[in-house]
This record gives structure tokens, sequence and C-alpha cells, in this order.
């Protein structure tokens, strides 16, 4: 394998770790009371960690049904949380985002 192969190759694993790491659509939001973060969307899934009413996450998707997103914290691992305990940052902004599911307050779109 020649060098410029090699860059090549080591340019775009790289790239493709960082779109995982940080989608385009992510989205804050804010968690509106204490809730289980879970290894996947639902409650048969192992949990994983623990998040508290005030505590601000970052939504990388939700499910396609719009009831479980997947988020990262700083205080727990990332994982699954039910979307009716996460609420948008700021009260301004209208119902416009990249990032739609049902919250705390009916449907939310945060994001963008």
């Amino acid at each position: 394998m020649n060098v410029l192969h090699m860059a090549t190759v080591a340019f775009f694993t790289v790239v493709l770790t960082l779109s995982e790491v940080a989608p385009a659509d992510a989205a804050s939001a804010q968690v509106t009371g204490t809730v289980q973060v879970r290894s996947g969307p639902g409650t048969s899934f192992r949990v994983v960690g623990q998040l508290r009413r005030g505590d601000r996450v970052t939504i990388d998707r939700c499910s396609s049904s719009r009831r479980w997103c997947n988020v990262r914290s700083r205080y727990s691992r990332s994982g699954w949380v039910a979307s009716r305990f996460l609420d948008r940052v700021s009260s301004g902004g209208g119902s416009r985002g990249g990032i739609c599911f049902y919250g705390a307050r009916g449907y939310i779109c945060v994001g963008r």
C-alpha cells in the first residue's frame, strides 16, 4: 500500500467517525424530570444511566414513533430516553426545527 492510499483511507475513516459523533441535525433540549437512559428505544432495553430535571442534552435522533430520542449528556452515558421527558431549552422560537418528537408539552421540533 502506498502512502497516498493510506492517507486517503485515514482521511475517510476520520470523516466517517466524526459524522457519527456529531450529526448535522443534532439539537439541544432540557430534561423535565428524572428519567432513565436506556440502551435502546423502549422500556425493555437495559438501563445505562439516569438524567435529572434541568439537565441539558443533545438529541441526535428520535425513533420513527417520535416517542424515544437518542441523547448525549455530560452527566450520563449516551442512550435513549422517553421523549415525554424532553422540552426545548428556551421558550422562544416557535415549533420549527430539525428534530421533532412528542415532548413534555406536546409535539416539539428543535434544532437548525
